[in-house]
C-alpha cells in the first residue's frame, strides 16, 4: 500500500484509534465518577439515618422523663432506663461507623449523654427519698418534689446540650462530604477533558485531510478531466499544472501516453 491510499488509510485509522482510546479514558473516569456518586449518596443516606436514629432515641427518652418527672407516672421509671440504654446504643452504633475526625464530637456527645443520665438518676433518687418520707409520715408533704421546676432548671439544659451535640455530629457528617464532592467535580473534568482534546485533534486532522484531498487529489483530477476534455474536443495539448503525486502522477502519465501514442505512430 503506497501513496494516496496509504495516507488516507493512516489518517482514518488515526482518527479511529484516537476515538477508541479517548472513549476508554472517558469511560474509565465516568465509571470512577459513578462509583464516587454512589458512595457519596450512600454515605449521605447512612449519616442521615444514624442522625435521625439519635434524635428519635433522645426524643423518646425525653418523653419518658416528662411522664415520669412532670406527670409523676411511676410506670415510666423503667422506661427512662430502657430509653437511655437505647439512646446509648444508637450513639455507639453511629460512632462505630463515623470517621476518625468525628471522634472528638462523639466523645463530647457521650459526655453530655452521661450528664443527662446523671440528672435523671438524681431525680429517681429524690423520688425514692420522697416516697420513703411519705411512708414514714415525716415530711407532711413539706418536702414534695416539684418535677416541673426540676425539668426546666436541671433536665432541660442537659437535654438541650445533648441535642446540640447531636446536631454538631450531623453537621460534621454533612461537611465531611464536601471534599468528596470536590473530588467528584475534578473527576468530571477529567472525564470530559479527553473527549475535548480528541475533538480538537479530530478537527485539526479533518482540516488537514480536507486540504490534502483538495490540493493533492481533487484539484489534479479536475484539471486532468478538463484538459482531457479539451484534447478530445479541440485537440489542445494535455497539460496539468497542479502537482501530482503517487497514483495521480501515474494516471497523468498514462493519459499523456495514450494521447501521444497516435502522434508517435503517425
Amino acid at each position: 500500500m503506497t501513496g494516496i491510499r496509504k495516507r488516507v488509510t493512516v489518517g482514518f485509522l488515526s482518527i479511529v484509534v484516537l476515538l477508541f482510546f479517548s472513549g476508554l479514558v472517558s469511560l474509565f473516569e465516568l465509571n470512577n465518577m459513578s462509583g464516587d456518586i454512589d458512595s457519596i449518596l450512600s454515605s449521605n443516606r447512612r449519616s442521615i439515618e444514624l442522625s435521625e436514629n439519635l434524635l428519635d432515641a433522645i426524643r423518646e427518652y425525653d418523653r419518658a422523663v416528662i411522664n415520669y418527672a412532670v406527670f409523676r407516672d411511676s410506670m415510666y421509671t423503667d422506661s427512662c432506663r430502657v430509653c437511655y440504654e437505647n439512646f446509648s446504643s444508637k450513639i455507639a452504633q453511629a460512632q462505630s461507623e463515623a470517621t476518625k475526625s468525628a471522634a472528638p464530637l462523639f466523645d463530647s456527645l457521650q459526655m453530655v449523654a452521661s450528664q443527662l443520665r446523671d440528672v435523671v438518676d438524681d431525680l429517681r433518687k429524690n423520688r425514692r427519698i420522697e416516697n420513703l418520707l411519705k411512708l414514714d409520715n415525716m415530711s407532711g408533704g413539706a418536702l414534695s418534689f416539684d418535677g416541673r421546676t426540676w425539668y426546666d432548671r436541671r433536665y432541660l439544659p442537659a437535654y438541650n446540650a445533648a441535642s446540640s451535640s447531636i446536631m454538631r455530629v450531623m453537621s460534621h457528617a454533612q461537611s465531611s462530604l464536601s471534599p468528596r464532592a470536590e473530588r467528584l467535580g475534578r473527576n468530571a473534568y477529567r472525564a470530559v477533558t479527553p473527549v475535548f482534546i480528541s475533538l480538537v485533534v479530530m478537527i485539526v486532522i479533518l482540516l488537514m485531510f480536507f486540504y490534502f484531498i483538495m490540493i493533492y487529489a481533487l484539484k489534479p483530477i479536475v484539471e486532468m478531466n478538463k484538459s482531457l476534455g479539451d484534447w478530445i474536443r479541440y485537440k489542445l495539448p494535455f497539460t496539468v499544472k497542479s502537482e501530482c503525486r503517487d497514483e495521480l502522477q501515474e494516471l497523468k502519465e498514462k493519459i499523456a501516453s495514450v494521447i501521444n501514442t497516435p502522434k508517435m505512430q503517425k
